[in-house]
């Protein structure tokens, strides 16, 4: 008997190809079942399979240990972490218990104003989203707060705050949290760790309040009372004085001058018109500070903390003011002008925002090795200025690059250079023009990393002008690619690998430049859906590389018909084919394959609906396995050459 079965429907009974007609035919000549894997649940098995109800994994403490100032508002204490298994029947965190253990006694005279956060998935505490009541009086006894939270599949973060007093102990005085317990519907559990290592101790500093929209020198624009029944400062340069903009004023520094610390609220706003000197400018979720002074000989803050939620606008062409920043993931950094002097290359920014109307084209090489947010670029200048590189660079950003306007112009540079471009989200591309280089045919190569999803809506992307400059998909997970027709765009290298899986959304994917290719590499996955990938480049699928074909022509290597319309297609034999979508009647195309013609290692029918038909164009063998879940094979005049296993006794 020969090494593979050739199945061939004769007559009337060439109808659809069904696997129920294969099974049988291998059982009927005494062989043993050909390899092929079979699905049949319906989409609702299919769902309740992927969602398992939602239950209790595990919860964990986190401590904060940094020092406090007496007087300041939602100080995170500890925070929680709440995992859970599955996504089906989410579940819901009704209560949660907790003791001021730790703190300076008496409490009450320390802290007030308990507050509970939550930051679903998030790990950075962003005191946006309130759960439960405030806890007015904190005492020695454990209180409770009621949450209502449904929590959302893996990790939860729950975090509590206080309000520290301005009379606070100090010297030291500390302020501390456990978790008792919580609750999980009506079943209590306990973090592994309720009380974890480490305290935060308190400032001796003097607190003093805004009282409304005066100038910061003046002595009478503050209060020791937060409601103005206390006392004005004696002075304003006192090195134990730290001042607080409370929430609806908005201070200026307008004639200069020096202070210790200075705390913006949310809230709050500070515009700063003439130099301010200060030991530490701080501030808060929702504060405001804005820069319109010009410095270049010196850093005004010496200390420069920003909360996330913050926000800090450059309106200047000189130095960011602080000579060591500390910003959180998610504060914002806007720069409404900038010069040669305003970047540094020792900043972890938070999500930074060029918005210039400097008439400059600037070298941000070295400046944006650490955004550890989302960088958005919306001007640059006039039409023809922009953001380059002169040289080797690493550009790490943590969230995504965003171009709603402006010029990035890429590596420039008469040397060879490299760009190293790390997005751990997405790129989204919604005006303005973007390029890997600003000559053509530069020599230098630009790589970007992408972790999220592709999206190319509106404006220019040219991503050919460099030297064999590439765009990779890499690592497990899912990313879309969105191209809309107002996108004019170009492309270099695109390289899918290491079990990436890519989903064209839209009716394009291209045009790929000439002399460059988009490459499936092994264990990638592209699944085109209707779009077309076009271009005067190359289209590679590798051995081992999946490629998903939802156009109702299939694929093609010669006619430009089909998912795949590139100049030059290389279809591996060894590769995964599958068919999906709604496309009806449904051709597989006249491709050719490599190494070995006409075959492929593996094809699989994934319809999106039961009985939707699939004709071969040719004859095709198939190596390895047949996979239907939804829809029916038809031979048609063509020849289906399937795998099977030697007999058994």
């Amino acid at each position: 008997m020969s090494r593979n079965q050739k199945i061939r429907q004769q007559g009337k009974l060439k109808t659809s190809l069904r696997l129920a007609v294969i099974a049988t035919a291998a059982s009927v000549a005494g062989l043993v079942l050909l390899l092929i894997v079979v699905f049949n649940m319906t989409q609702q098995e299919e769902g309740r399979a992927a969602q398992s109800a939602m239950s209790f994994k595990n919860a964990e403490t986190i401590q904060d240990t940094s020092a406090i100032l007496r007087g300041s508002t939602n100080q995170r204490v500890i925070g929680v972490m709440v995992e859970t298994t599955g996504k089906g029947n989410a579940v819901k965190m009704s209560e949660m218990t907790f003791s001021a253990h730790g703190t300076s006694i008496p409490v009450a005279q320390n802290i007030e104003n308990a507050r509970l956060w939550y930051t679903g998935n998030d790990p950075n505490f962003v005191p946006s989203q309130q759960v439960g009541a405030t806890i007015a009086r904190v005492t020695e006894v454990k209180f409770d707060v009621n949450c209502d939270q449904e929590l959302v599949p893996g990790k939860n973060y729950f975090w509590l705050t206080v309000d520290v007093k301005s009379e606070a102990l100090t010297g030291p005085g500390s302020v501390d949290a456990t978790c008792e317990e919580f609750r999980i519907g009506a079943i209590s559990y306990k973090p592994s760790v309720s009380d974890p290592a480490g305290k935060r101790y308190t400032e001796p500093n003097i607190a003093y309040y805004s009282m409304g929209s005066y100038a910061v020198n003046n002595l009478s624009a503050w209060n020791s009372k937060r409601d103005g029944t206390g006392l004005p400062p004696k002075q304003l340069h006192a090195n134990r004085n730290s001042y607080f903009i409370q929430a609806g004023h908005r201070m200026i520094s307008s004639t200069g001058s020096s202070l210790q610390t200075l705390v913006v609220e949310r809230g709050g706003e500070l515009r700063i018109t003439a130099p301010l000197r200060l030991n530490t400018m701080y501030v808060a979720f929702g504060g405001v500070v804005e820069q319109d002074i010009t410095v270049t000989d010196y850093y005004c803050f010496n200390e420069f903390i920003m909360d996330n939620g913050s926000n800090y606008i450059h309106n200047n062409t000189g130095y960011v003011p602080g000579l060591h920043c500390r910003f959180e993931t998610h504060s914002n950094q806007t720069f409404f002008q900038y010069g040669q002097a305003t970047f540094t290359d020792n900043v972890a920014w938070g999500n930074v925002v060029i918005d210039a109307t400097t008439p400059l084209d600037i070298d941000v090489k070295q400046y944006f090795k650490n955004v550890q947010g989302d960088l958005e670029i919306r001007r640059t200048g006039l039409a023809n200025n922009g953001l380059f590189v002169g040289g080797c660079d690493t550009m790490r950003i943590g969230g995504s690059l965003i171009m709603s306007g402006g010029n990035f112009k890429g590596i420039s540079s008469s040397e060879s250079a490299s760009l190293n471009i790390h997005i751990g989200q997405n790129f989204i591309l919604k005006g303005g023009s973007f390029q890997d280089a600003d000559l053509l045919k530069n020599k230098g190569t630009t790589e970007m990393t992408v972790g999220g999803d592709m999206m190319l809506l509106v404006g220019r992307f040219n991503f050919s002008r460099g030297v064999q400059s590439c765009i990779n998909f890499e690592g497990k997970g899912t990313s879309r690619w969105m191209q809309k027709p107002e996108a004019d765009v170009l492309l270099g290298n695109v390289s899918i690998n290491n079990n990436r899986e890519l989903i064209i959304k839209g009716d394009k994917m291209g045009a790929v430049a000439s002399e460059c290719k988009i490459e499936v590499a092994k264990t990638g996955s592209l699944l085109c859906e209707n779009a077309i990938v076009s271009g005067d480049g190359e289209f590679v699928l590798d051995d081992q590389a999946t490629l998903g074909i939802g156009h109702q022509d299939g694929i093609c290597s010669a006619e430009a018909k089909g998912n795949i319309q590139t100049s030059t297609r290389l279809f591996n034999s060894g590769g995964i084919y599958m068919y999906y979508t709604l496309s009806q009647p449904q051709q597989t195309g006249m491709f050719v394959t490599t190494p070995e013609p006409n075959a492929v290692r593996c094809l699989v029918l994934n319809k999106d609906r039961s009985g939707m038909k699939v004709s071969l164009s040719n004859d095709l063998k198939v190596t390895e396995k047949v996979m239907i879940t939804k829809g029916d094979l038809r031979e048609g005049e063509h020849d289906l050459i399937m795998p099977r296993m030697s007999a058994k006794n």
